[in-house]
């Protein structure tokens, strides 16, 4: 996802290690059989967890907290510090789950940095050790950063980033090494993890438009791509595999008038991208970027295409995607990590943490926003309204919204002073077709 531009207006911004003794202890523990009721089993099941956004910043990075670093989560605030334990958590849940398939859509990384993806792979192994096959794609935060840095106090240290090429020599062995296609004008891929199942794995991102002091965050599916991906589509198609795609950037809006005030968050022409998919055949993509747990649907005629997004770990409220695959019928369900082994919490349990948190960094943001052009809220206004954003905010990356009395006054209020603003908010609770936290999308 990318930084909220506090500097700019509302439009903008709202616009390990290997295997040490105790991941060797999660390596060869045996995992339990699911006891998931809630879907139909049968012989050709295939059970598969989504993951987006895990933005794990390596320990080595925070030599020395201090004002660079606080400054840093003021503009995007994640639990970065927490990053490694949120992902150790991670990697044992799907050892307990044991999925035949992990899918992690993008922004593996805090911002690219080399030894961060050099970690989140030594990570990826134990799923591996464990028969677990993992797929992804990168994210706009993972490749030519410029934001790769080393925080030391009141300093920063620019530190290595990685290359395209870099980013699929790292992660050969989690897709691009098996792919049966690659696109030779990004880092696209399809894979055919089990029989008659391929993962279409699209890359959108712009870090060739990367500079030394900007990441573009906006996305867009470069034409030879698109045609490139309608011809992996018709040949699945034609030989009759189940298509499952996955891409960073959204591909449907989320909520009414998203396009309009965060566009960096779909992909350019996301309308005809979306009608130039369903098409070709396609019916599902996993996506994330905007780390609200939220899932949409784009309908034309007799076709569809389910934007399944999938919120960040180091948001609230820390979700993933656990999926059954039956009958060519995708049952998902949302899963949420509940408990961390880290020393910060302080005793506080990590729900309430993570809430409180995420919710204090929205608030600090809305209320810079709000007494900047084009509003220039007076200060005690923009203290009284900047909690109804950030409430908004949390509301919409929970997902299934919905809208209380209490807070339809409170927008009311804000109507009052600016109409733009409320509308801003009431957009965040329109909650779009199909549910988004436990759903059920037929591939048939």
């Amino acid at each position: 996802m990318k930084k909220f531009r506090i500097f700019v207006p509302i439009f903008m911004l709202l616009a390990i290690v290997a295997c040490n003794k105790e991941d060797q202890e999660l390596c060869f523990q045996p995992a339990p059989k699911s006891n998931d009721n809630n879907f139909i089993f049968s012989p050709n099941t295939l059970k598969i967890a989504v993951l987006s956004d895990l933005h794990y910043m390596d320990p080595s990075l925070l030599k020395e907290d201090g004002s660079a670093f606080q400054m840093y989560l003021m503009q995007d605030p994640k639990l970065l510090a927490e990053s490694g334990a949120i992902l150790h958590e991670i990697i044992h849940r799907l050892l307990v789950e044991k999925p035949d398939l992990v899918l992690i859509s993008g922004d593996l990384t805090k911002d690219g940095e080399l030894i961060s993806h050099k970690s989140i792979i030594k990570q990826l192994q134990i799923l591996s050790l464990n028969h677990i096959k993992v797929l992804v794609i990168p994210g706009n935060h993972d490749i030519n950063n410029p934001d790769a840095k080393l925080f030391n106090g009141d300093n920063t240290v620019p530190v290595p980033t990685i290359t395209p090429d870099n980013f699929k020599s790292l992660y050969a062995d989690y897709g691009y090494k098996t792919a049966i296609a690659k696109d030779p004008a990004s880092l696209s891929y399809v894979s055919e993890p089990f029989k008659d199942l391929r993962i279409l794995a699209i890359d959108a991102n712009e870090y060739y438009n990367n500079t030394p002091l900007y990441c573009v965050v906006a996305g867009n599916i470069k034409d030879a791509t698109m045609q490139w991906a309608k011809k992996q589509l018709a040949d699945a198609r034609a030989k009759g595999k189940t298509v499952i795609g996955m891409m960073h950037h959204g591909i449907v809006e989320h909520f009414m008038g998203e396009s309009v005030i965060f566009p960096d968050y779909l992909v350019d022409n996301w309308g005809a991208r979306a009608d130039e998919f369903m098409k070709a055949g396609l019916k599902v993509m996993f996506t994330g970027h905007f780390h609200a747990n939220d899932a949409t649907q784009r309908i034309l005629g007799n076709l569809s295409l389910v934007d399944i997004e999938t919120g960040s770990p180091v948001i609230y409220a820390s979700p993933y995607r656990m999926i059954n695959l039956v009958n060519n019928k995708l049952y998902i369900k949302t899963e949420h990590i509940e408990h961390i082994n880290y020393p910060g919490l302080n005793g506080v349990p990590f729900p309430e943490y993570e809430k409180a948190f995420s919710l204090n960094g929205f608030e600090i943001q809305a209320k810079y926003m709000l007494m900047s052009a084009p509003y220039n809220v007076p200060e005690d206004v923009a203290t009284q309204i900047s909690p109804v954003f950030a409430e908004a905010m949390l509301t919409h990356f929970g997902g299934d919204e919905t809208l209380s009395a209490e807070t339809n006054t409170e927008i009311q209020a804000i109507a009052a002073i600016s109409p733009d603003l409320a509308n801003i908010i009431y957009g965040l609770y329109t909650d779009l077709p199909p549910k988004d936290n436990d759903l059920i999308v037929d591939l048939n």
